[in-house]
């Protein structure tokens, strides 16, 4: 009786051990060293919008089709790169194509997209008290509240909001972050959600455009952790020579300081949080 009841514990202890990791935020999130997983979930092929393909298929002699997948391909390799210091990154493109077209179906057919206000950039020096009520200030100017519909002196004004937006994922199917996490066991989960590449045109003093104009990326992306909750979310942006139009150029100049910048979107996992 007595070894039956010990063998009986050992199985209560087994079982309650295993489903202790595979619960919402288990030992499994992390890797043999101890780092937290990210999956990283690249953006859907229609939510890619250049101005400058045209440039870019003569100078590369490729299509647009091909042009949209190196970009693609290459700021996820990009990112995954900039994750490996402190995460152990996980990639679509490291399992077999047929497996990840299924995986990304499904993906994306449990999200949806919604535009919102870009998040104001925190500046990076220590300020003196002074500095910061200047630039409160500052950025009150900036936030450009919309002009809501009504009558302004006789007139029918529209709804107009001018502040700049980006692209947020919504999870529409609750049981996708729950799924992820059973074939994954990912800490976090970051979503590029839309790459931009656009001309910046500014007016010349005359009132003419610039000929020497600037080209802006911009990376739309929303990091969720395993709980389903958002750690950050809105755009990275850099720019670039408007006669930059070798593509091996773009991406290493420009993809390497976006994916750092999202890197550090997720805060360096402390020894406790990676024990979790």
């Amino acid at each position: 009786m007595k070894k039956i009841l010990f063998v009986a514990t050992l199985v209560l202890s087994f079982l309650n051990s295993f489903a202790q990791n595979n619960t919402l935020g288990s030992s499994l999130t992390v890797d043999e060293n101890g780092k937290n997983k990210v999956l990283i979930i690249p953006f859907e092929p229609k939510l890619y919008i250049s101005d400058i393909d045209n440039q870019l298929a003569k100078k590369n002699e490729m299509t647009y089709q091909d042009i949209k997948a190196k970009f693609r391909a290459a700021l996820d390799q990009n990112i995954f790169i900039s994750l490996k210091d402190h995460y152990s990154p996980l990639s679509f493109y490291m399992i077999p194509e047929q497996d990840a077209i299924k995986e990304l179906s499904y993906i994306y057919n449990s999200i949806g997209y919604k535009y919102e206000v870009m998040p104001l950039e925190e500046p990076e020096e220590k300020e003196s008290a002074g500095k910061k009520l200047m630039n409160k200030f500052k950025k009150k100017d900036k936030e450009e509240e919309p002009i809501e519909a009504g009558i302004y002196n006789g007139q029918v004004m529209a709804e107009v909001d001018n502040r700049e937006k980006y692209m947020q994922t919504k999870i529409t199917n609750e049981n996708l972050i729950a799924t992820l996490n059973q074939g994954y066991q990912a800490k976090y989960y970051l979503f590029v959600n839309e790459l931009d590449i656009k001309r910046r045109i500014a007016e010349t003093n005359n009132g003419g455009l610039q000929e020497n104009y600037e080209r802006e990326i911009k990376v739309h992306y929303t990091i969720f952790d395993n709980q389903q909750n958002i750690v950050s979310s809105g755009a990275i942006k850099t720019v670039f020579e408007n006669n930059e139009n070798d593509i091996e150029k773009i991406i290493k100049s420009q993809f390497a300081i976006i994916s750092n910048k999202l890197a550090e979107k997720l805060a360096v996992p402390t020894h406790e949080e990676a024990e979790e």
